[in-house]
């Protein structure tokens, strides 16, 4: 008698926590990325070879259908590194980052990179197991990148523009950072 009551109970426990889970609906993000901007991270590195700052900038990030990243092989168009008119392609990075310096008025300027950018990939974010299933996706994303120095005047503060891409080109919102300050 004492199992058969064990097992009824343990049987509505599961009926029960199933009834909750069909309940719980996935959350509604739209399916152009949005960021948000969660922290900035500077450290100093001095080697015999010189010196250089490494920056470290997290957002936090909602898409709505979860099509977030690009895998390495992912390099024919619309993520090859030209586009069909031979120029080169904004979308073969997914990850757009540009440093803006502060001038003596408190404006901040785009650092001027001429045809060099610090713009970068991110490898795709969806969990393996969710194949070709389209759903939300929710987290944060760290990019660190190292400046050597004399990439930026001694003291000089600096601010970074973030905005991310997903694999149908839609651009998220554009962040800023908080600013730091170089060594």
């Amino acid at each position: 008698m004492t199992l058969l009551r064990t097992l009824s109970y343990a049987a509505l426990l599961a009926f029960a926590g199933l009834a909750t889970a069909s309940c719980v609906s996935e959350p509604d993000y739209s399916e152009t990325p949005e960021i948000a901007f969660k922290k900035i991270v500077v450290n100093r590195i001095i080697r015999p070879t010189g010196a250089f700052d490494t920056v470290a900038v997290t957002v936090s990030f909602k898409d709505g259908d979860g099509d977030l990243g690009l895998n390495n092989n992912e390099i024919s168009f619309p993520y090859s590194q030209i586009d069909q008119n031979g120029q080169p392609n904004k979308y073969y990075n997914n990850y757009f980052f540009t440093p803006q310096v502060r001038n003596s008025d408190n404006t901040y300027t785009d650092l001027p990179l001429g045809n060099f950018n610090y713009n970068s990939r991110y490898p795709r974010l969806e969990p393996e197991s969710q194949g070709s299933r389209k759903a939300p996706l929710k987290g944060e994303l760290t990019f660190g990148q190292n400046f050597f120095q004399g990439s930026f005047a001694p003291g000089a503060v600096v601010r970074f523009k973030v905005q991310i891409v997903d694999r149908a080109l839609h651009e998220s919102n554009e962040i800023v950072t908080d600013p730091i300050t170089i060594r």
